[in-house]
């Protein structure tokens, strides 16, 4: 359990730190693939909380263990944020477009959002239980391949939504500006307390996000079951 938890945490910190610092979706793809392909000796990582979610779910791990991924996690997306607003720094354009941000409504335009979050995750979580945990595929060697291509396409099928279809590349997202601005030192004090402000604001969509996220893997889990229901 111990190395599984390790390479949970490493497979999400390369995911969640390529979100923020890849320019596209390809390289995080490719990047994704061979987290996959890393991972399989330890057993069937997931790098995603709502892969999580759905595993258990499936029936294939248990209360504890979830908790426990789930928890490692995020605390790697948390150091992937502080580790990119290092990185890259904080953008004095970003702090402009957070102080404007601050007067809009914070659930605009989020039915279409929040539809591409949801269909994205329930076809990434329904291929990864189909492919990664079904009989019918069992000892298939394209199970890495098969997620790093669902994500990619999903990515450009809902191109103009950017959905994140991960809650901890959510999470990372959310608090990158945070983690940026608290990288400038004292420089950064005046961002980051825009960005405070701004986090504050958008967390409840943010927290919508999460939960429509949880929502499409929970569907995937009970579709494959009902598809299924003598694969256990």
């Amino acid at each position: 359990m111990r190395n599984k938890l390790l390479l949970e945490a490493v497979g999400t910190f390369f995911l969640c730190l390529a979100s923020m610092t890849s320019a596209g979706t390809l390289p995080i793809a490719a990047l994704l693939c061979a987290l996959y392909y890393m991972g399989a000796p330890a057993g069937l990582m997931q790098y995603n909380p709502a892969l999580s979610l759905a595993f258990r779910l499936r029936g294939r791990t248990g209360t504890r263990s979830l908790a426990a991924t789930v928890g490692v996690q995020l605390l790697a997306a948390l150091t992937a944020a502080l580790v990119a607003g290092a990185m890259l720094g904080h953008d004095p354009e970003r702090a402009k477009g957070a102080v404007d941000a601050l007067g809009a409504p914070v659930f605009e335009g989020y039915v279409a959002d929040g539809c591409a979050e949801l269909l994205g995750t329930f076809l990434l979580a329904f291929v990864f239980l189909l492919v990664g945990t079904s009989r019918l595929t069992a000892g298939n060697s394209y199970f890495a391949l098969a997620l790093a291509l669902a994500a990619f396409g999903l990515q450009g099928v809902f191109s103009d939504h950017s959905p994140a279809m991960n809650p901890a590349v959510g999470f990372t997202s959310a608090i990158f500006g945070t983690c940026a601005a608290l990288a400038e030192g004292i420089e950064g004090a005046k961002a980051f307390v825009t960005e405070t402000v701004y986090l504050a604001k958008i967390a409840p969509r943010v927290a919508a996000d999460i939960a429509v996220q949880f929502l499409g893997a929970a569907l995937a889990a009970w579709f494959f079951r009902y598809l299924f229901p003598e694969d256990r």
